[in-house]
């Protein structure tokens, strides 16, 4: 590591103190923030290896032949160790034995394409380590083995989504964790708008490939051992420098980036070396310290750490660094400039609160008070709810006012270029009968089409999952349902609301599935061998899923849909609803007669030639 004249020095301890104290303020949305991350394997992989730890040994690998060889394969392995009198010492290494085989077959048949030496080797081995990537190479190979045109094709179209979803998703969603931290430092409250925080400066494709020619720039220089800590190092602070200015374009948020590090390598790789402690401790328990106090905890200690080499490099002058603009990012607008960018605010606020008086009937006042839902969006309920979506963004106005949260109007980014309808977005809303359908109706096939996605890459096949035989999941339906209607009386408090979600929808998942096992005598899924898991019917770590996915849908995404189903027309609107909830309830009937089952469903296989995960453990 470099050692150069414009380093910076600082205190460790008083920049670890500081981090403590901005993750004490704002623990609970760090903590949601970073699980998100986790969810969608942006960063913090390592804490969720820990948590989901599979029961027994020869479960790992019946489930690692079937993804490394395929379904066929598996049958072979099965049926040639079946009858070993069901010693499962003897299965595993009969298991290992064929794995073995099957390796030198793939050696010797991709002798040209080799992957055990070389600098390239490293980088291609570095990002097929990715579990998506790597089932999709294992994938593609298997279907090119077999010709299977139709699957190639498919596995084709599913690659390039998980190549949007890296892109768009995970990739970008660090520098938006970034903004979330640099804001907390600053101020007492995040708005949760901040998580689209780059849609609404129409600059995520931007920071998409920025932090895509991060990644590329990493590859590349894994060359050599020493090579790479120098490049990560050099080029750590590009999310944060986009999260400050989404303008700045890839190259010069890189170039930025260099500069600004040359001299501080050294003491960053320390910094974070010194972190080592947590992550032992983290082996210990299951990855939970990781996630509820270190994950946070170490994104504070950096976001400290840019604040201070900011500082430094523009008191350097450093070029580039007139391009870190946002001045209140960092500090507080003086009360008076406060006063006269949000002089209408509080004139706004002084006019009388809006009222349920336009709706009829005590029933549905009680109805929209308690539950949220209204018969139809009538013109009068309409123009209540403009007037409350314009008070709540008055409200989150007044809190920019009054120095709590990032005045979003003193951002060096012009106002005309941000998109208003997602500045404070308007969840204390109610929702209509026709529209609580709809979502339904999209909630359930969004599970179902989430569900397809991620076994076909983990597990190589088509699987319909779930009870019903039709392309939806009615308990993320009903999951949605209930965090809507519920739970409208806590939305306001996403802290309370966060936990109330887990409770709810990890009471609904439970009884679901024990529901299901008594009627049918089988299981649709199956969490033995999960951390914390309750007659494996649920786990912590769904149940975790469940509450950041919450947030997510109700102050985020159920709002811009609703306001997408309102555009429909009545006379559309009804019929399609009516006859979405007609086809989904024969289904259903019809499911109750003839259940979905099968290869990767239920528990239990209609097909006795194969066997399953939890037979094998159990015998």
């Amino acid at each position: 590591m470099e050692k150069a004249k414009d380093s910076f020095q600082f205190s460790r301890k008083d920049l670890k103190r500081d981090a403590k104290t901005n993750l004490k303020h704002h623990y609970m949305m760090y903590v949601v923030a970073c699980l998100f991350s986790l969810i969608i394997q942006a960063e913090f992989l390592t804490s969720d290896n820990l948590i989901s730890v599979r029961r027994q040994v020869v479960s790992d690998a019946i489930e690692a032949s079937y993804e490394l060889t395929g379904a066929d394969d598996v049958k072979k392995i099965e049926r040639a160790y079946k009858d070993f009198d069901n010693d499962a010492d003897s299965l595993y290494s009969g298991v290992k034995q064929f794995l073995y085989n099957k390796t030198l077959e793939n050696d010797e048949a991709n002798k040209v394409l080799g992957r055990t030496r070389g600098t390239l080797n490293q980088i291609i081995n570095y990002v097929t380590e990715d579990t998506i990537i790597s089932n999709l190479y294992s994938i593609v190979i298997q279907f090119m083995a077999f010709g299977n045109v139709g699957k190639l094709l498919l596995i084709i179209l599913l690659a390039v989504l998980a190549t949007f979803a890296w892109l768009f998703v995970r990739n970008v969603y660090i520098a938006v964790n970034r903004r979330i931290f640099l804001e907390g430092r600053t101020y007492k409250r995040i708005p949760f708008s901040r998580y689209l925080f780059f849609i609404r400066m129409k600059r995520w494709i931007r920071a998409s490939f920025t932090m895509a020619v991060r990644t590329v720039i990493e590859l590349l220089g894994m060359s050599t051992i020493v090579g790479f800590p120098v490049v990560h190092f050099g080029f750590f602070l590009m999310p944060y420098i986009i999260a400050e200015n989404p303008d700045i374009k890839p190259f010069e948020a890189a170039k930025l980036s260099w500069l600004m590090m040359r001299g501080n390598k050294w003491n960053l790789f320390k910094m974070s070396m010194s972190f080592m402690g947590w992550y032992i401790l983290g082996s210990f328990t299951f990855g939970l310290s990781n996630i509820f106090f270190s994950n946070p905890y170490m994104i504070c200690c950096y976001s400290e750490y840019y604040a201070k080499i900011r500082a430094h490099a523009k008191e350097k002058g450093i070029p580039g660094t007139e391009k870190l603009n946002d001045e209140y990012l960092f500090l507080r607008a003086d009360s008076n400039k406060l006063a006269d960018t949000y002089a209408d605010v509080l004139e706004e606020l002084s006019k009388p609160q809006n009222s349920l008086e336009t709706l009829e009937g005590r029933h549905e006042k009680f109805f929209a008070k308690n539950f949220g839902v209204i018969l139809w969006n009538s013109k009068e309920e309409i123009e209540y709810e403009n007037r409350e979506a314009r008070r709540m963004k008055m409200l989150a106005y007044e809190k920019e006012a009054k120095g709590l949260v990032y005045p979003s109007r003193l951002s060096p980014i012009p106002e005309q270029r941000k998109i208003k309808a997602l500045d404070n977005i308007h969840y204390m809303r109610h929702y209509s009968l026709s529209s609580l359908a709809m979502l339904f109706f999209i909630f359930s096939t969004f599970g179902w089409t989430w569900e397809l996605f991620y076994y076909f890459l983990m597990k190589g096949q088509l699987i319909n999952r779930g009870f019903n035989h039709g392309p939806w999941l009615p308990i993320y339906g009903f999951g949605g349902l209930i965090v809507l209607m519920g739970l409208h009386r806590v939305r306001s408090k996403p802290v309370v609301f966060f936990f109330a979600t887990i409770i709810s929808c990890g009471a609904v998942e439970y009884f679901t599935g024990w529901l299901l096992e008594v009627l049918f005598d089988k299981k649709w899924w199956d969490y033995s061998g999960y951390f914390l898991n309750l007659n494996g019917r649920i786990c912590a770590e769904g149940l975790f899923v469940f509450g950041v996915c919450g947030l997510a849908f109700i102050y985020v995404l159920a709002p811009l849909l609703d306001n997408l189903i309102r555009k429909i027309n009545r006379r559309v609107l009804l019929p399609l609803a009516v006859t979405l909830m007609l086809v989904m309830a024969a289904d259903f009937v019809y499911s109750n007669i003839v259940p979905n089952t099968g290869y990767g469903i239920t528990g239990n296989f209609d097909n006795e030639d194969q066997v399953t995960v939890e037979s094998v453990a159990e015998n």
